[in-house]
């Protein structure tokens, strides 16, 4: 297969790849970008299609011989250079329109949205990484749902992408523009709905019933669940651990719970 090859880095092409570090130029064009082999072939496996693979000679070499049918554009190193953003990049970026399971919810008008699907919400994660290796682990656990708030960190963020290792791909994310109410909803719903967080009345989470059908609410590290969200949950819970530490990262605190319900109800 014949490709098409790129040595200026005014091509318009390359323009644009450049362009989408922006979050706003992400949102106002429908694309965002990732690198790297392993996101390629995650995000390929996941049966979706660039829109543009920018690869160097010797990347080109690898995706020849283990992605005979992919098409993808050939650039050089230099201009490469212009529109990565790792700091040892592998030669491979790739653009794509923004996905099907990523989407921002208003006002759910069906009362029974959430019913039989479990979900974890996320509020004022702004943390890319966290926010990446939480989706990572919601995968992992068979969460259905993850329901961030307006404050949390781009989804599209380079970043929160290889946080995800591919999660991101396949994980199905929704962005509120009111988490209180998100928690309201599942309670109509007879869901239960736990704050993770540090207060004088929560629960230990190992004296909870992971069978039930509950959800759990994890805010940053640095300003924690915001109180509407707080005062809309049924209860707080606390993961237990030693004195000498504080507080859990988020990401970390996401997964045991995650975890410990995968475990439950397997």
């Amino acid at each position: 297969m014949k490709h098409e090859t790129i040595t200026s880095r005014n091509n318009p092409k390359i323009k644009l790849a450049a362009k989408l570090g922006d979050k706003k130029f992400r949102s106002e064009n429908s694309l965002f970008s990732f690198e790297g082999f392993k996101l390629l072939y995650e995000f390929l496996d996941s049966g979706l299609k660039p829109e543009l693979l920018f690869v160097t000679p010797d990347a080109a070499a690898v995706i020849e011989k283990q992605r005979p049918e992919c098409d993808f554009t050939v650039v050089t190193e230099d201009v490469y250079k212009k529109i990565s953003l790792e700091k040892s990049p592998e030669g491979v970026f790739c653009i794509s329109k923004t996905l099907d399971k990523i989407h921002n919810i208003i006002i759910i008008y069906r009362r029974d949205y959430f019913r039989n699907s479990s979900c974890l919400l996320l509020d004022g994660i702004n943390d890319p990484g966290n926010l990446g290796t939480i989706l990572r682990s919601a995968s992992a656990f068979g969460t259905d749902t993850v329901i961030l708030s307006k404050n949390c960190a781009d989804v599209y963020n380079s970043k929160t992408v290889r946080a995800s290792m591919g999660a991101v791909f396949r994980q199905k994310t929704l962005r509120a523009e009111n988490l209180a109410d998100v928690v309201t909803l599942l309670r109509e719903n007879r869901i239960k709905v736990y704050a993770a967080a540090l207060s004088k009345d929560a629960i230990p989470a190992e004296a909870l019933d992971f069978r039930e059908n509950s959800c759990f609410v994890v805010g940053s590290e640095a300003n924690g669940i915001s109180e509407k969200v707080l005062q809309a949950c049924n209860a707080s819970i606390i993961i237990g651990m030693e004195n000498t530490t504080e507080s859990l990262n988020a990401a970390t605190a996401a997964s045991i719970l995650l975890y410990e319900k995968y475990k439950s109800n397997r």
